[in-house]
């Protein structure tokens, strides 16, 4: 394996492990009502050598894309199905890149100690108290620097915003990221028009959920 590809793939065991609990969002079907939402995303600047994105609708992972930084260069789009209720959408992004950092933890090992117990021998109806050498085995706290991967943002942000899809309808969200906590997330609805194109409406803004 090359060292390119040991460091990708400590790129992405490092972004997996920041996953956490969030849910999976689950789309609807083509066969159940449902709205085409188009994710584009722009990058004003960018830094460092990967970059994580990620969209969330109702708190729940609808989108998720880890690429190396310079393809922010270039705006993307990507498509999800989404259902014809009131929603919240956040988009995020993240610029960072890997070191190799050292760290001092504690871990626990189990060490063997000697004791000496009592036990009842003999037979018949002659008893005795003998004793014997046992080994038992306690808990012990010992300390060791260690070398792990460590994640150093080179900026980020997000931004959401709550609407209301349509069934049928066809939706883009436009994510433009200017620098470090500075982006906006804005939406249109792509109403037919002549010839195959599209007028760029605003979108229904629902209330704020509950």
């Amino acid at each position: 394996m090359s060292a390119n590809s040991s460091w990708l793939g400590l790129v992405a065991v490092c972004s997996a492990a920041l996953v956490g609990c969030i849910p999976e969002y689950r789309p609807p079907t083509l066969a159940e009502p449902h709205a085409i939402v188009k994710l584009r995303r722009s990058y004003d600047t960018s830094g460092g050598s990967s970059l994580n994105e990620q969209l969330l609708v109702d708190e729940h992972y609808a989108y998720r894309s880890g690429v190396p930084s310079q393809l922010a260069a270039t705006p993307r789009i990507d498509s999800i199905l989404v259902y014809p209720t009131p929603a919240t959408f956040e988009m995020s992004n993240r610029f960072f890149h890997v070191e190799m950092r050292q760290e001092y933890e504690s871990y626990t090992v189990q060490t063997p100690y000697t004791s000496t117990e009592s036990y009842s021998c003999g037979s018949g109806t002659s008893y005795q108290t003998c004793t014997r050498t046992v080994t038992n085995y306690h808990s012990e706290t010992r300390y060791r620097w260690v070398t792990r991967p460590v994640e150093v943002s080179d900026g980020a942000c997000n931004s959401e915003l709550r609407f209301v899809p349509s069934a049928n309808r066809v939706y883009l969200l436009q994510y433009n990221y200017q620098e470090p906590n500075v982006c906006s997330l804005a939406c249109f609805e792509q109403v037919p028009a002549a010839e195959g194109t599209f007028q760029n409406q605003p979108c229904v803004a629902a209330p704020e959920a509950k």
